[in-house]
C-alpha cells in the first residue's frame, strides 16, 4: 500500500474511533440520566466472531445492537449485516430473546452523494432478508433507545 493510501486509511480509522467514543459518551450520559438501563461497548459475541460496536439495554428491557459508521456505503452495510445476523442469532440461542439491530451513521448531510447513500442504505434494510432493522441517524437512535 502506498503512503498516501495508508495515511488516508489511518485518518478514516481515527475518525471512526472518534465517532464510537462520542457514542460511548452519549450512552454514558443516557445511563446516568436513567434513559437507558445499560450499554456495553464491543461485546463478545460468539467469541468475537461477530463484532457490533455496542449493545444497549433499554429501560423496558429491549435490547438493541448497534454498529457505527462515519459514512453510509453499501460495502460497509454488508459487513454490518453480518454482525447484525450473528448478534441476533447469539441472543436468540443463548437467551431466547429477539433483539433489534441498527447501523448509525455520523455524517448524513455532508454531500448530496452521502444523502443519497444514506437513503439507499435505509431502503436496503427494508429488504425481506436484511438482518438490520434500519440505518439511522444519531437523532433517530436517541428516539429508538430512550
Amino acid at each position: 500500500m502506498d503512503e498516501i493510501a495508508q495515511k488516508a486509511n489511518q485518518a478514516r480509522s481515527k475518525r471512526g474511533g472518534s465517532f464510537e467514543e462520542k457514542l460511548g459518551e452519549l450512552f454514558k450520559l443516557l445511563k446516568k440520566e436513567e434513559k437507558i438501563k445499560k450499554y456495553e461497548k464491543n461485546p463478545d459475541i460468539f467469541n468475537g466472531e461477530f463484532n457490533p460496536d455496542f449493545i444497549i439495554v433499554k429501560n423496558n428491557g429491549e435490547i438493541v445492537s448497534l454498529d457505527a459508521t462515519t459514512t453510509a456505503r453499501s460495502d460497509r452495510l454488508r459487513a454490518k449485516q453480518w454482525d447484525a445476523y450473528g448478534t441476533k442469532l447469539f441472543y436468540w440461542e443463548t437467551k431466547k430473546v429477539k433483539i433489534k439491530a441498527y447501523t448509525v451513521v455520523q455524517d448524513i448531510d455532508t454531500s448530496k452523494q452521502e444523502v443519497d447513500n444514506f437513503k439507499n442504505c435505509k431502503k436496503r434494510c427494508e429488504l425481506p432478508h436484511s438482518a438490520l432493522d434500519g440505518t439511522i441517524s444519531i437523532e433517530e437512535l436517541i428516539k429508538i433507545i430512550t
